[in-house]
Parts: C-alpha cells; structure tokens; sequence
C-alpha cells in the first residue's frame, strides 16, 4: 500500500497538472566560471540563449531532445530554485497557475527552448515550476565508446555471447555525457503533509518508500513516478525526504542526470575523481528503482548524481517500504547510516 492513499473527488482527479517529464533545474552561484567549468566537467553542453540576460545565467543541455537540463543563475550566495516538469498542455499550465502559492503564467522566451512558465510555491517554501511549449532539440547522440560486451561461452566462436571479436574496448577518457534530467527531490519538514500536497496537485504516484530508521512504522522518503496509469515512467522523477539529524527543510536534497551506461559512468567517475571534485557516494547500486548511482558535490555543495540502468513502472508496479540498509544492493555503506551531519 502506497504511504498515503488519497479519496480526491473527481473534480479534483480532473484539476491535477499532468506532468510529462522533468525539464531542468536551477542553481544559484557565486562563480559563474567555476560553475560552468563543474558542468561541463560532469558532462553537460552549455547552450546560448537567445538574448541576454539579467543576471547573468548560464544555460546547459543533455544529449536529449530538451533544449535546456541544467540552469546556473548568478547570485551573491548559493541557492536553488527548484526543479521545472513538463506539462502535457496549456489546460494543465493553467492548472498549475490556479495552486495556492502560484505565479501568473511567465514568458521565458529568453531561455533556450523558451515556452510559458508557472512557479508554486512549495511546503517548506521550495519552489517547484512547470513549463509548457518549449521548442525542442535534434538529440546529439555522442559517438559510442564502447564496444559490444563478451560474456562466458562454451566455445569462443559464439557469436551470440561473444559478439566482439578482433576489437578492443578503448574508450577515450573525459567527462560522461549526460542524456536528461531524470529526477530531483526535496528535504522536507512534515513529509505526510508534502506528500498529499505534491499529489493533491500534481499527476504523481508513489513507487516506493525508505523506512525511517529511527521513528518506528515511519518513512524518510518517498519516491515518486508521473502517473501514466497502465504507461511506462521512470520509477522516480520526484521524491520527498524527510528533515532527519542536523539536515535542513525547505532544501534540494540531489538532482540526479541520466548516463548511458555503467562503463560510461565509470569513465566520468574516474574523470571527476582526477579533476578534484569532491566524491559524496558512489559507485554502487540502489534497491529502489535499481539505478546504478554515482553523487558528486559541486563547487558550492550541492549534490548532483549521475545514474543508469533504473528502472521503469506503472500503476500496476508493487509498491514497497524498503529498510535503510536495503538503500544500496551493492557499493560503499550509505553516508546517511554513519553521519548526522546533514551532508546526505
């Protein structure tokens, strides 16, 4: 059974933004360079914008479809500004500007991409935006840096498991490109009440839940998936966690970029690890929704992950309660297990 089974009236099922996917995200920094020289080190394309802009922003993309990922705003402290979905039309974007604690619909035709903005207000005061009619991108699809895997095989001439004959894996080095923005969460004061919020409002359902490790028969988080009913979606593309030991509420917990794959992750892992950026937890494999993870800190502190391989659900998925330890099948011990001091 999901943390929170919600009886919505059927005006209320009808007034819920459907959300898409997610779009980007927004940071503040000091440093525009050191922030530009982190992106791209982690695998982002920085984009020009149409016109200038006040302040001065820097704008990145994934190799998707999306014409923005990734938004980098200068400002005099750090600070983020929220995560910005998708929606699925206009109906939906004045939906969202009808939420208590909305903006009126924006222009952001000065950003790639452009379209008409809203931003709500969240619990705890962090924003939450959806887009709407952003021109998209032809991909760019990075050239392959791997070859076709060879596995175990009675005889070396299978040219089913063995598939790769007379050619070498040899990658060249670098960052590892990133695909899209594949989710971002919030750490929160009263995760029931942000948790009714978030699907009251929004076309989301829960996919699992980690148990609280201190408060019996509660959860830290929640992970949350764009409702598509019987359609497939990443397991989670928004998730909730709960205020715990000397963290903060009313801030972005990680947002988390897709890579292409394992080896690819470890390129940009080693490539990150050379450059001297700090390592906050990975190379390991979470149990809910699967993904292989990788989180790096920022030049300001926030954590950002690469993944691969998660998994993908629908309204007919188990919903579980997963225990803490269960947080990762394989990789170093979660960060959270042993400090209190907030970092994850």
């Amino acid at each position: 059974m999901p943390e929170l089974e919600l009886n919505l009236s059927e005006a209320q099922q009808k007034n819920r933004v459907e959300l898409v996917r997610p779009a980007y995200v927004t940071y503040g920094h000091p440093n525009l360079i050191d922030a530009a020289a982190f992106a791209g080190d982690f695998g982002l394309m920085e984009t020009t914008p149409p016109n200038e802009t006040t302040p001065p922003t820097k704008y990145f993309r994934g190799y998707g479809d999306l014409a923005l990922t990734y938004v980098v705003v200068k400002t005099e402290a750090p600070e983020f500004f929220g995560v910005t979905f998708e929606v699925k039309s206009k109906e939906d974007l004045v939906k969202a500007a009808r939420i208590p604690g909305a903006s009126k619909i924006e222009d952001v035709s000065h950003q790639p991409g452009g379209g008409q903005r809203v931003t709500i207000e969240g619990p705890d005061g962090v924003p939450f935006s959806v887009i709407y009619g952003q021109k998209l991108v032809d991909p760019i699809e990075p050239p392959p840096q791997f070859e076709a895997q060879n596995f175990p095989a009675i005889s070396d001439a299978d040219d089913v498991k063995k598939p790769r004959k007379g050619r070498m894996q040899r990658p060249q080095k670098g960052p590892s490109p990133i695909f899209k923005l594949g989710h971002c969460g919030y750490v929160v004061e009263d995760i029931m009440s942000a948790l009714e919020f978030y699907k009251t409002y929004f076309a989301l359902e829960e996919s699992d839940s980690i148990a609280h490790p201190e408060e019996k028969n509660e959860f830290v988080m929640v992970f949350l998936h764009v409702d598509r009913g019987k359609g497939w979606t990443d397991h989670h593309s928004f998730f909730l966690f709960k205020k715990y030991g000397k963290m903060k509420a009313g801030v972005v917990h990680h947002a988390a970029f897709e890579v292409k794959d394992y080896d690819m992750q470890n390129l940009g892992h080693d490539f990150l690890r050379k450059k001297g950026y700090k390592l906050q937890w990975g190379i390991g494999r979470h149990g809910p929704g699967s993904q292989v993870f990788d989180y790096w800190y920022d030049k300001c502190g926030f954590v950002l992950e690469h993944y691969s391989d998660g998994d993908i659900v629908n309204n007919e998925t188990p919903f579980k309660r997963y225990g803490l330890a269960e947080g990762n099948i394989w990789g170093p011990d979660i960060p959270f297990t042993t400090s209190h001091t907030g970092e994850f």
